[in-house]
């Protein structure tokens, strides 16, 4: 059977998350409206979320239903250096938008972060208590707290973990842990940083079977396996046949961010296993499709960190 998916306006569409939603729903909808404040090309709308304006875009009028929230400021020093700034922008901006989707009839599907806990105990279920040490994670967690009540109660709450694709030379975490390696480069990876990594493309398949389910609350969508940086960067560095003392095992108190994170932000995906039945892509076959990307690699990458 064919899941519907509802028109969707994508708000946030130039980065790596928002270009492979605004790539799926076009493939559904052409005319899908993609919206960012970097305009990339002739397919994307300005759209500044500080000073949020959708009245000119008559969505209601052109069959719209939903609106994936994806644009924020997400670099965590930065909202630790520039809170009233960036308060502006993700809390303040995405819940006057928020209001605005919800006069046109439109139901906001906001994408959230596992940085709005602690990191003390991990295993946190969709209904856990939120507890964030970072203000980017508190920005999170506010919108979080409002968005039911500015909303009316018609809402959806995406809460991601780290997010991939198994693109070569895509720069995110496991390609660019390869390219490291196979650069003949060293990595410091973390033993006590520990999340829950999901596939791009799983990301995807789980929003859009949500909106077909019209579900309604806050859904961690995220891997049911939780894994460290370190892991991760050991298992890669097997299958590349590259020798593990490459791989330098440190705590994250190590790495030297301006600003503190969460150490142990894994997720259970309660609500999708359960309710929904939805299949995560494994992790090691995930880690196996990026080794072989860059077996026999000559050109990789020079080491970064």
């Amino acid at each position: 059977m064919k899941t519907y998916t509802p028109k969707t306006v994508i708000i946030g569409s130039s980065g790596f998350i928002g270009s492979g939603f605004s790539s799926f729903y076009r493939t559904i909808y052409s005319d899908c409206y993609c919206l960012d404040k970097r305009v990339v090309n002739d397919t994307t709308l300005f759209f500044d979320l500080m000073k949020p304006d959708i009245s000119s875009l008559k969505l209601a009028e052109k069959d719209y239903k939903d609106a994936l929230i994806l644009a924020a400021v997400s670099k965590v020093d930065k909202c630790e250096k520039e809170r009233e700034l960036t308060k502006k922008i993700n809390v303040d901006g995405t819940l006057e938008l928020v209001r605005q989707l919800v006069d046109e009839g439109i139901r906001p599907i906001y994408f959230s972060s596992d940085y709005v806990f602690s990191g003390e105990g991990g295993k946190y279920s969709d209904d856990a208590k939120v507890c964030p040490v970072t203000e980017y994670g508190r920005q999170k967690a506010e919108v979080e707290e409002k968005i039911k009540e500015v909303s009316k109660n018609n809402y959806l709450v995406i809460r991601m973990s780290k997010v991939f694709s198994l693109e070569k030379n895509d720069g995110t975490l496991l390609d660019e842990m390869a390219g490291i390696l196979a650069s003949e480069g060293t990595i410091r990876s973390a033993y006590d940083q520990i999340f829950c990594p999901t596939l791009l493309q799983d990301i995807i398949r789980a929003v859009v079977l949500l909106q077909s389910k019209s579900f309604n609350g806050i859904v961690n969508v995220c891997s049911p396996e939780a894994w460290s940086r370190y892991d991760l960067a050991l298992r890669l560095a097997g299958l590349l046949k590259i020798d593990p003392s490459r791989v330098l095992r440190v705590s994250l108190d190590e790495i030297g961010f301006k600003s503190k994170r969460p150490k142990d932000t894994s997720m259970i995906p309660e609500r999708l296993l359960t309710e929904v039945g939805f299949d995560f892509t494994p992790i090691m076959q995930c880690v196996e499709s990026v080794a072989k990307n860059w077996l026999g690699n000559e050109d990789g990458r020079k080491d970064t960190h």
